[in-house]
């Protein structure tokens, strides 16, 4: 089993393998895009991009993921498509993205080139609805005087709940991996519905289950439930991966092999989170408890609102 980025939560890990795949992202993109902004972008030109940044403090800022595109044929204009992803509600998302955008557009200026429009987009599956409001409304200022200094920008937000099963199953996104990734975060709150249709969400891409590519999909899938599950819950799942067509007892024997491992690092993981929580009532902040901990500041801040 793949060990996870230093300082990803199992959500951000699934989130990043996932959206890291050019065809999931273009996927994604044509169905969530506007259409006048969708029409112009060259989809063959999309290049992930952060991982090829020379700024240390760069690489090191992104947890997420940056992909660069041509916009109209005719024109040599280049876009960032930003993706962020939240499995709790941020109460101040503007101030997360404009810090990502800034950093985009001082590497732009390092690099002599002219400033790339970016556009910010937050995929979210949490489990409280998220009231999407511009960066204006936080400010106390009810006559407005301040308005032409407030830097108001919009960004794509992208709620899984809004979407049934069915819809992504059916009428929305092509790519079968984007397909039963979405549902799989989508549901990942969701216990009892989560087990009743696994074998469902397993069957969309059992087409690809003897190439590579649908092996290593389905491992993060399965890291990710692991990841995020009980060992009551654990046990449940190794059924179902039973009854994958294809290597389905092979999948499930390697896994329950690696039961104690999982339980070892969820062990740790919680133990972090107690400290996280006491070194927070004692006044030390978000900054201090990650270097404490090695807890990621996205990881603390889920663990000081739950």
């Amino acid at each position: 089993m793949k060990k996870k980025e230093q300082n990803l939560s199992p959500h951000d890990q699934f989130f990043k393998e996932n959206f890291s795949q050019k065809d999931e992202a273009v996927s994604f993109l044509k169905e969530v895009l506007p259409e006048k902004i969708k029409s112009n972008i060259d989809f063959e030109s999309l290049q992930i991009d952060n991982q090829s940044f020379t700024d240390k403090e760069l690489k090191e800022y992104f947890s997420d993921i940056v992909y660069h595109c041509r916009y109209k044929a005719s024109k040599e204009l280049k876009i960032s498509i930003l993706f962020e992803h939240k499995s709790y509600l941020a109460k101040h998302p503007h101030i997360q993205l404009l810090k990502y955008m800034i950093k985009l557009w001082e590497y732009d200026t390092k690099q002599n080139r002219a400033i790339q429009p970016v556009i910010p987009i937050i995929v979210y599956h949490g489990r409280e609805k998220w009231e999407k409001k511009p960066l204006s409304v936080f400010f106390d200022d009810p006559d407005s005087h301040f308005k032409d200094f407030i830097p108001d920008f919009d960004y794509i937000l992208t709620d899984l709940s809004r979407y049934t099963d069915e819809q992504i199953k059916n009428q929305v996104f092509d790519n079968l991996f984007l397909k039963t990734a979405l549902l799989v975060m989508k549901n990942i709150f969701d216990d009892e519905k989560l087990i009743a249709h696994l074998s469902d969400y397993f069957n969309i891409v059992k087409i690809y289950y003897e190439e590579e590519k649908g092996l290593k999909f389905l491992e993060a899938v399965i890291r990710y439930l692991f990841y995020t599950k009980d060992e009551a819950k654990q046990e449940k799942l190794v059924k179902i991966i039973e009854q994958i067509p294809f290597r389905g007892e092979e999948i499930a024997m390697t896994i329950a092999e690696k039961y104690i491992h999982i339980g070892e690092k969820r062990g740790e993981e919680k133990g972090k989170m107690e400290t996280a929580k006491n070194l927070f009532r004692m006044g030390f902040s978000i900054e201090q408890i990650a270097e404490a901990t090695s807890l990621s500041i996205d990881q603390i801040r889920s663990i000081l609102i739950s």
